[in-house]
């Protein structure tokens, strides 16, 4: 077929087949024929790949402003309000113990105990709560050194945690993540569910049920609050409120903090914070009494940007 192509082959054959019809009608019906079978190879490929997972019957829940207060602000101990809880935070630089309670109720939450070791000029800060179980993390720094706040971790260069892409920053880009519906690019300082989709105010606070995940939104007053108090106690604050494991977002945020990521970085274009979070309840074998346990298990944290616990391997939206 030296000098002709495919198509004039396939043309050829067909013309000598049927020769009581013209060679030039022929051409012509090929050449519609062979365009629509690409037609439909282009479709075929286009409906092999699977679409977003989009839940629009996600809702949004405005949760009530819960209160805040600090009571004690010292280098040593930090005691304050979250909504129905009170954490009382204390530390000597070596050890630290954070109690949780119930202010409605009166009982006592959890308890969470954090030792830091210096090693090799770092710190091996171990997180274990009520229930026994134990998070380990290698920081630069000591998270819990006496007086260490918010302003001191924000004054160190951040450390991005995920790779970087290159987006064009004229352009906000909307796409279904979790089934909720995200927005990113110009002017979003970190992907999160659209504000205006969804009718979120920067002023309230709201949950968003995604497929697996809750998306959690503080309002900027909350958000400002959380930034203030030292990230340990934050930690426990917020597992003991919404996620019910505070041992394990204690370890993770000391973790987060230990990469100097937190402070105003958290925060979103409206001076809001988003947390997504996971965590059912699992049975577990522990070497100490009483054997197997049945308790709640962190699954999934992200924090802003950064993804710190992914035991469903989400992609980053």
């Amino acid at each position: 077929m030296k000098g002709k192509t495919y198509k004039d082959e396939l043309i050829r054959i067909y013309c000598t087949q049927f020769k009581e019809v013209n060679l030039v009608q022929w051409k012509g019906l090929m050449a519609v024929l062979i365009g629509l079978l690409m037609v439909g190879l282009t479709v075929g490929s286009a409906a092999a790949i699977s679409s977003p997972a989009q839940n629009p019957h996600a809702k949004v829940v405005v949760m009530k402003e819960f209160s805040t207060k600090l009571l004690v602000n010292t280098p040593t101990r930090q005691i304050f309000i979250f909504g129905d809880l009170l954490i009382d935070y204390k530390t000597n630089g070596n050890k630290a113990t954070i109690l949780i309670k119930n202010t409605t109720t009166d009982n006592m939450v959890d308890v969470v105990y954090i030792t830091s070791t210096e090693i090799d000029n770092s710190y091996l800060l171990t997180v274990r709560d009520s229930s026994g179980a134990n998070y380990s993390i290698k920081t630069p720094i000591n998270i819990i050194a006496p007086g260490l706040r918010t302003k001191q971790l924000i004054s160190k260069p951040l450390i991005n945690k995920e790779p970087s892409t290159t987006i064009d920053y004229n352009t906000q880009q909307h796409y279904w993540w979790d089934g909720v519906y995200f927005v990113k690019g110009y002017m979003i300082r970190y992907p999160h569910p659209d504000y205006e989709y969804y009718g979120v105010e920067p002023w309230d606070t709201v949950s968003i049920k995604g497929n697996k995940l809750t998306h959690l939104h503080f309002s900027n007053a909350k958000s400002a609050f959380i930034i203030q108090v030292g990230p340990t106690a934050l930690g426990a604050a917020i597992g003991a409120y919404f996620a019910n494991v505070p041992g394990a977002i204690v370890g993770a945020i000391v973790g987060l903090a230990g990469g100097i990521a937190f402070g105003h970085y958290l925060l979103d274009e409206h001076g809001c914070l988003w947390i997504w979070f996971a965590w059912k309840w699992e049975y577990h074998w522990r070497w100490v009494p009483p054997g197997y346990v049945y308790e709640p298990v962190l699954k999934y944290l992200r924090i802003a940007s950064y993804t710190l616990k992914n035991d469903y391997h989400l992609p980053n939206p």
